[in-house]
């Protein structure tokens, strides 16, 4: 009977460890780059793209409240920082749903923000979710984009495809 505890207690130790060890692979402090195209559908129904490029620091933090969880805090160079719920799985990171408001230059000459002499900056609440793979010390997520502008909720907006590339200090 004692053989049979012990090794019950081995094996959850086992188990508790391997899952943290999973955690782990992802904590650290990060220099990050967000690149990708949003598409902005106006109350017109008139529809735009705009490049959105973002960079900044990330730290990936253990959530110690909850198993496998982690704590992502993206602090962007030009101003804003947020949180982001994340979870492992293997491999994989899973950005759960999170919610967060940015500014998107907008060009009146140019679809390309940059080029543009008459820029503004809207402010659009953004809903977000993806997923991303840790290689060496580059981790890579996707993500995807909805939401609306500030204020406005006629005025849509739509990212498939936005990429955080992000490198370990």
């Amino acid at each position: 009977m004692n053989r049979k505890i012990l090794w019950i207690l081995f094996s959850i130790v086992v188990i508790f460890t391997s899952c943290n060890r999973e955690v782990k692979q992802f904590t650290g402090n990060y220099s990050y780059k967000l690149s990708g195209e949003v598409s902005i559908v106006g109350e017109d129904g008139n529809i735009s793209y705009r490049l959105v490029h973002k960079n900044g620091q990330m730290n990936i933090l253990e959530d110690k409240s909850h198993a496998n969880r982690l704590i992502i805090t993206m602090n962007e160079m030009n101003g804003g920082c947020y949180t982001i719920p994340a979870t492992v799985e293997g491999d994989s990171i899973v950005i759960l749903p999170y919610e967060f408001s940015t500014n998107i230059l907008i060009s009146d000459s140019s679809p390309d923000l940059f080029s543009g002499d008459n820029t503004l900056s809207i402010v659009y609440a953004i809903r977000a979710s993806g997923g991303g793979q840790l290689n060496d010390d580059i981790l890579m997520i996707d993500e995807q984009w909805t939401g609306h502008q500030s204020g406005n909720d006629t005025v849509l907006l739509n990212g498939p495809k936005m990429k955080i590339i992000a490198e370990r200090n």
